[in-house]
Parts: C-alpha cells; structure tokens; sequence
C-alpha cells in the first residue's frame, strides 16, 4: 500500500504486516502506581512495569498503553525481549501512525531548526526522543550545488516497520517547504551494530534515492560558520564508507564557544598550532582554521586518527580553509608519546565513546583521565584545552570528576566555558537518557 491512497489518508500501519494480515493493536496495561513516571512525560515502559508479559508480539509492532484502570495513555511500539518493552510515539488517542503522522512531525522538528537559527546549515532535523520519534534520527545535509540529503538511521525494530512511511513522508515535508525534490537525495544508514540489540540486521548502508548531481562518497556539505561573518564551511564526506550518518553535527555549539576564545588568541599569537585528536574527517580544524586565517594568521592542524580515508578527508578539509595539515595514524591513546609537552596552542580531546555499556564504566573512566591528563600536557601556558565526551552513561558530574582529576595532577587550568548539545539536538528534562554530550573548555596556565 505504500504511496496509495490508503496510507496517506491515515490508515494504521499495522496493516504492514507479513503478507498482507492485518492485526488489531494490542491493549497493554501498566502496572498500578508504575504510570508516575509515563505521565510525567517519560517516553519509555520498562518491561517490569507492564502488567502482563510482552512476550507474544512481533518485535515493533504498534501498541495501545493504558494504565491499570483500562484509561488510555499513549500509542507506541513494543518489543518483547527488551528491557524497554514500549517507545511512545503519541500521546493522543486520536492519533493515526501514518505518513501523515511522521510528516507533521518533521513539520514540527523542521520548524524548531528554523527558530534556533541552524536551518538554512546541514543539521540534524530528527533526534528520536527528543524530537518524538524514538528510533530514528535524520541528518539533514545542505550540498554544495544547491541540493540536499537526508540521512536516516533506525535503531529499533518498531522504527524499521515504520521506515517506508517516514521515507515517504520526507516527500511531503519537502513539499511543504517549497523545496527542490528533483534536487533531494535519501540515504538509508542502518549500520550500526547496536541494532542486534533488538534482534534485526545490521545492514549496508544504501542510496535510497539519488537526486540531480549526487554522489554520496564524495558529498559537499555546508556547515555554518562557527563565528558571524566568517565563510561557510564546506566538508568533503563519504555518506556511504563513512562513520554513522557520515558527519557529526553535535559539536556545533561546542566549535562556535571554542571559535571565541580562539580568536582573541590568534589575536595575540598570529600563528596557532592545534592538535586534533580523533578528528575524524577534521570538523575542529577546519572551523578553527577558517577562524584563524581569517584573521590573517596562520594554522597548523595536526590530525590523529586511526582510520587513514578520514585523515586524507581531513587533509583535505583543513587545506580548504587554509590551515596547514599533518595526520598521524594512530590509536589515540598510544599517540600521546609522540608530542612535545606544552607544544599545541590549542588541543581538542573529542575521542569517541569509552563507555557503551555500564561494565565500561571502570575502564572507560581511566581511559578518559589518560587521555585528557596526557592531552592537556601538551597545550602551551596560555593555550585552550578542550575536552569533550559523548558517552552518555558518563555523567556529567563523572566528567567533571575526571576533569579535577587532570587539573590537580597536571596544574593549574582554568574552565571558562561548557558547551553540550548544538540546539538541532534538543533536550527533554524529564528524559535524560537522551542527554549525552559534554564539553568544557579550558585555558591551561
């Protein structure tokens, strides 16, 4: 039934099932007393708040939630081996999970990217809960020839039934912003191993739809300037080869913090050496480079990471702005030695994730505490140290322990800045497992 009349006038999508059965929507009812938390706004059931078993379902498959009286709360998606038996999709009984239910809320995510100011940059224009679309997130990518490309990953087997109804509804959005479909490209990333987690297929990662002009393996996107007035700034990224959906978008506000205070110090030193480590495909030096050079000085980026497309992406980003590149292949832990103390007049430490799973949490932190303690030994008196985690198990008050940690074992630092989530990631107080970004930014004396 896709792109027929029956999906796009509000049928159920449950009538998606294997070979055209249509299943009514399971009732399942929340223990009494474990709706407190469901009403206040959190968008998850764990499987020891149901009143029964889940077990019986198929794995996604939509579900209606009351509370133990038989009230309605929501409908959602559940899944029968996982902890997190139920994901919310709406809160009102009179809602229908079609393409018209996705499309009006990427009208609604779309809209909150035009108030925060990043809509008219690549972005991310979905981020699961905190957009009310558990399981999914969507980059959206400005391209360098006027187009555009929308990268989707689903993490969830409820998210996966419902992908061709998202697919389709990313038609209608376009067309509710006088867009350029004609110029619109789709890729599909449902890559990421933490998918076996709900029983279904890490996959390739796929063109879904090519638009005019598009190559995925060598995509120029625009990114805003991490300072007003400053030019764009255009990366060259592989969507297909590379990490995730190809590019990190959460940094933003963290580069524009950092972009401030670099500016005063090009100010006073003119030539910046800056140690990025795991720069990926060299987002931190190339903006900080575009801050640099445009002050008339003159920047060095030395880029460490272990993957070698990623460093010759990232050469060839920095370059385009002006800085000077190095790589250096190499786990970043065990690259440490290869530097001199008090070297880098500015050093990013934005390792990826130590901590995925609780029984990482002792480890992970002492990777951390090395990684930052050795890092921060090689910024100048004077010079920024930055240090970021996107391990969300590692709370915040645990990375500001492991920062006091580094300052008393290496000296004096001044923290003048924390960063956290760019404003295309937003938050919900009450679900704070979608909160996972921190970033402090410090002057090392």
């Amino acid at each position: 039934v896709r792109g027929s009349k029956l999906t796009r006038k509000g049928a159920f999508l449950d009538v998606l099932a294997p070979m055209g059965q249509i299943r009514s929507m399971q009732t399942w009812l929340l223990k009494k007393g474990s709706e407190k938390k469901f009403r206040s706004g959190h968008p998850w059931v764990f499987s020891n708040e149901l009143a029964q078993s889940p077990k019986g379902i198929v794995p996604g498959e939509l579900i209606e939630l009351r509370d133990f009286q038989g009230n309605f709360l929501a409908r959602g998606y559940g899944h029968p081996n996982s902890l997190i038996s139920f994901r919310t999709l709406a809160r009102n009984s009179d809602s229908r999970v079609d393409v018209e239910f996705f499309r009006d809320r990427l009208l609604q995510a779309s809209r909150l990217r035009k108030l925060s100011g990043v809509f008219e940059w690549s972005h991310r224009l979905c981020f699961a809960e905190g957009d009310y679309i558990p399981g999914l997130v969507i980059d959206r990518f400005r391209l360098e020839n006027d187009g555009q490309v929308f990268v989707l990953q689903s993490s969830t087997a409820g998210m996966d039934r419902l992908l061709p109804s998202v697919l389709e509804s990313l038609e209608l959005l376009v067309e509710a912003e006088s867009g350029d479909w004609t110029k619109t490209s789709i890729v599909v990333a449902n890559d990421s191993k933490s998918r076996a987690m709900e029983g279904i297929a890490v996959e390739a990662k796929r063109v879904h739809r090519a638009g005019e002009g598009f190559d995925p393996v060598r995509a120029k996107l625009i990114a805003e300037p991490s300072l007003p007035g400053l030019k764009p700034v255009t990366f060259e990224a592989d969507l297909i080869g590379g990490q995730k959906t190809g590019f990190f978008l959460d940094q933003r506000f963290n580069i524009q913090l950092t972009s401030k205070s670099l500016a005063n110090l090009a100010r006073e030193r003119k030539d910046i050496r800056i140690l990025d480590l795991c720069c990926y495909i060299g987002q931190w030096g190339s903006h900080l480079s575009n801050v640099v050079t445009s002050l008339g000085g003159r920047a060095e980026v030395v880029c460490v990471d272990a993957s070698v497309k990623a460093l010759e992406l990232a050469a060839r980003n920095v370059e385009a702005h002006g800085g000077v590149a190095k790589t250096v292949k190499a786990d970043v832990l065990e690259a440490m030695d290869q530097f001199d103390k008090k070297s880098f007049d500015v050093v990013i430490c934005d390792p990826p994730a130590f901590i995925k799973k609780k029984k990482d949490l002792p480890t992970g932190s002492q990777a951390y505490y090395k990684l930052n303690r050795e890092a921060i030994r090689k910024t100048t008196s004077g010079g920024l140290f930055v240090s970021c985690s996107c391990s969300g198990l590692f709370t915040e008050e645990d990375f500001r322990s492991m920062l006091a940690r580094v300052s008393a074992s290496t000296g004096e630092t001044r923290w003048i800045a924390r960063g956290g989530h760019s404003p295309d990631h937003p938050q919900r107080p009450e679900f704070p497992q979608g909160t996972y970004l921190k970033g402090w930014i410090g002057v090392v004396s």
